[in-house]
């Protein structure tokens, strides 16, 4: 099968990344042809498809008030993208499409450009951005689940009136011109996700699949080190800020954070700010091999999203290594923790609850906990994954071949 992966970003800048090139492998292990569409940045993988990406763009940059008219047309259909698509598609052929964030930079317009062509098309949902002009549903350190209009009274995007308008114009765009209804399925890989995009009343197809993980080898059971780790995104809706308040109240512990992100300088000034500087180590980003070090060795994995998490690597990737892990009773993370048995939750964002769960580690036979987290997630192998999603590809093919009656 010939499968086209697409996604704005070709090198790994977060989860959705992750699961972008993850699929790309596992389809290649078993034989499929890929090939990939995307947007030229430093920072991207090779691939001899790059000739067809998009130009790079970059929202942060401060541009001419001209110039920023056009990145806001763009972010609602991006001609370009449309055009070298086409391009791709003619020389690649593809049985079926994936997508994965697609949004602002290529722009839902590829969408269209997919039907058009008569390409079967299916997209994992990674975070919100189709049911809501606030990708992440968190505006302000708090949930927030409003619609369009709202969105622009209360500056739900940047905290600002323009961005917010422009990604409230391009919702109400979108949903009156049906563009997400031309996607043949939705991948949600949690419960909780595909739940709250029913309730909002989308429409879609959406079916649940989780995403794969390779189990490391386990370390023998010795004596651990005693410091916590929090690793991923540096950004207000991960909630650090918890975890380092409840860090206060805890004078035995120290604490590692492996990430990069825009709430780097801000976290380092609060850890300055609560005294706690010389108990915290700031890693940056690690390679591969040396998080998964800095897993094995932890005390403990302490995920504290503040926001509706859909289902995070740092999470199913710790339980898979057999850690100790506390996550935020948030989103989708609880359908994988079982406080007590594989694991433990406490209330997002609640420090004192955050205090009292690692206060009482040790009340609990922890050995226990690291293989019950293990053997809870032992399932979510590349092939099982390859299996499902095999699965739900032949079933879109099925759909669109089979003609009405």
């Amino acid at each position: 099968m010939k499968i086209l992966l697409i996604n704005k970003f070709h090198y790994v800048r977060g989860g959705a990344e992750r699961a972008y090139f993850d699929t790309a492998h596992i389809l290649k292990q078993n034989g499929h042809e890929v090939a990939f569409f995307s947007m030229h940045h430093p920072e991207n993988k090779e691939t001899p498809w790059e000739k067809y990406f998009i130009k790079n763009i970059d929202y942060h940059k401060q541009y001419s008030i001209q110039k920023r008219f056009e990145l806001a047309c763009s972010m609602i259909w991006n001609c370009q993208a449309q055009h070298r698509l086409e391009s791709l598609l003619k020389a690649f052929r593809p049985d079926i499409a994936h997508l994965h964030n697609i949004y602002h930079q290529l722009s839902p317009s590829i969408i269209a450009t997919l039907k058009k062509q008569g390409i079967p098309t299916v997209m994992t949902l990674h975070d919100y951005k189709c049911i809501s002009p606030n990708y992440s549903l968190y505006v302000r350190g708090k949930i927030w689940e409003g619609g369009a209009l709202q969105c622009i009274k209360d500056r739900c995007v940047r905290d600002a009136f323009l961005p917010s308008a422009i990604c409230s114009f391009e919702h109400i765009f979108h949903s009156l011109l049906g563009t997400y209804a031309k996607v043949d399925m939705f991948f949600a890989p949690s419960i909780f996700l595909q739940k709250k995009f029913e309730e909002r009343g989308f429409k879609g197809i959406i079916r649940h699949i989780d995403q794969p993980i390779i189990l490391p080898e386990i370390r023998e059971e010795g004596v651990r080190e005693k410091h916590l780790l929090y690793a991923g995104r540096l950004s207000r809706e991960k909630g650090v800020e918890t975890l380092l308040s409840a860090l206060v109240y805890l004078p035995d512990c120290t604490l590692r954070i492996a990430g990069e992100g825009p709430e780097k300088n801000t976290l380092y000034a609060l850890a300055h700010e609560l005294g706690i500087i010389d108990r915290v180590r700031f890693l940056g980003h690690l390679s591969s091999e040396k998080l998964k070090r800095e897993i094995s060795s932890a005390r403990a994995i302490v995920v504290p999203s503040v926001w509706y998490e859909n289902m995070p690597y740092a999470l199913i990737e710790a339980l898979g290594a057999g850690q100790v892990v506390i996550a935020s009773r948030i989103g989708g993370m609880t359908e994988k923790i079982t406080h007590g048995k594989n694991g433990f939750l406490f209330e997002a964002g609640k420090v004192n609850d955050l205090v009292s769960v690692i206060s009482k580690l040790d009340q609990y036979d922890l050995g226990s906990i690291r293989k019950s987290a293990r053997e809870s997630v032992s399932h979510l192998t590349p092939k099982q994954y390859y299996k499902n999603l095999l699965a739900l590809y032949q079933e879109v093919l099925r759909k669109k071949t089979t003609p009405r009656k």
